[in-house]
């Protein structure tokens, strides 16, 4: 059930199968979707919307996920961006990104102030710091590059 676990926590907001299911004491917390927030404990000012958007987030606190699976498996990250399905996916920890796009920043896990706009755009960074991919799949490790991909039409 949505919110089953809540102890502590004020002003959530739930809707859907195991929405905030285990918030114990996180607050200010919107959850629309199955799944969605689901593992969160402690975390706050977060906004997921989409089936399993932020669905292993625990303390993260201020990120926003929008799409099916957006930052599925963020855990402590905070102040992320994703929009679109499997957004920013793999973040554990990183902090500051901004996913824009299906798959945009998908393979990130530890990397901050990365930002991807477009599909699949960031789909091949993983741990690196203050990048930039604008339809560009990156590389991974990469840090502090700004990459524009040619599209054709």
């Amino acid at each position: 059930m949505a919110l089953d676990g809540n102890t502590t926590g004020n002003n959530n907001t739930a809707c859907g199968v195991a929405a905030l299911g285990s918030n114990s004491a996180g607050g200010f917390n919107t959850a629309t979707g199955a799944n969605t927030l689901g593992n969160n404990s402690t975390g706050d000012f977060n906004t997921a919307s989409g089936a399993s958007a932020l669905d292993k987030n625990t303390t993260g606190k201020s990120n926003t996920a929008s799409g099916y699976t957006a930052l599925y498996k963020n855990t402590t990250g905070n102040y992320d961006t994703a929009y679109g399905q499997g957004a920013v996916y793999g973040n554990t920890t990183g902090s500051n990104n901004t996913g824009l796009g299906q798959n945009a920043l998908k393979s990130n896990t530890t990397g901050k102030n990365n930002i991807a706009i477009g599909s699949n755009a960031g789909l091949n960074l993983t741990t690196g710091d203050n990048s930039i991919d604008i339809f560009d799949r990156g590389i991974p490790g990469e840090a502090n590059t700004f990459s524009l991909a040619s599209v054709t039409t």
